[in-house]
């Protein structure tokens, strides 16, 4: 287990292959996609920063050393492609809960023309199932703009249920239970 601030992050998977994705740790070489995505309003609009994020490479390199370099266990991941040169499509970041048991997720899908694909419930789901299989997690919860009706629509069709509205009313805090997801998509075996 990772140490989370006071309590221990459950077994994180760090490599989990899916149908079309490989998710996998982010490199110093995912930074150019990273800033990119994160600048992009279009891309980041939905997630609340309107104007983007507005990195430079700086800002780049001091998010890198501060998040992913040198940690003993990656909680930043790439969504890739399968196929050819593996391009990364998107980021998938895992944070402390305060629950034991639990953890809380955010992705986002960058290329813009990949959206409405099925590319983030793919991500999750095969990240879910990776994870659930470790037998030291119970839940993911993942926080979701109200505006975001696109995510909201596949988290709710892949098993997440509203756990906490908001006290401002303009996000929501879904749940995906290791038992909700089981009863969608059949026994988890761990390892």
């Amino acid at each position: 287990m990772t140490d989370c601030g006071g309590h221990a992050l459950p077994d994180l998977p760090q490599r989990v292959e899916g149908e079309r994705l490989l998710i996998r740790p982010t490199t110093r070489a995912d930074l150019p996609y990273l800033q990119r995505w994160w600048n992009n309003p279009a891309v980041m609009g939905p997630v609340g920063n309107v104007d983007g994020m507005q990195y430079d490479e700086r800002d780049m390199q001091a998010w890198y050393e501060r998040h992913v370099q040198g940690k003993p266990v990656a909680t930043h991941f790439m969504i890739c492609l399968r196929s050819g040169t593996q391009p990364p499509i998107g980021e998938f970041y895992i944070a402390c809960d305060d629950r034991p048991g639990s953890i809380s997720v955010s992705l986002l899908i960058g290329e813009v023309e990949l959206w409405n694909k099925g590319y983030g419930r793919e991500a999750v789901l095969t990240y879910a199932r990776a994870l659930f299989a470790t037998g030291t997690c119970n839940a993911l919860r993942m926080d979701v703009r109200r505006s975001n009706t696109r995510a909201l629509g596949w988290c709710e069709s892949i098993g997440f249920e509203v756990e906490h509205e908001w006290a401002n009313g303009r996000a929501l805090t879904l749940i995906l239970t290791r038992s909700a997801f089981e009863g969608r998509y059949g026994p988890v075996h761990t390892h």
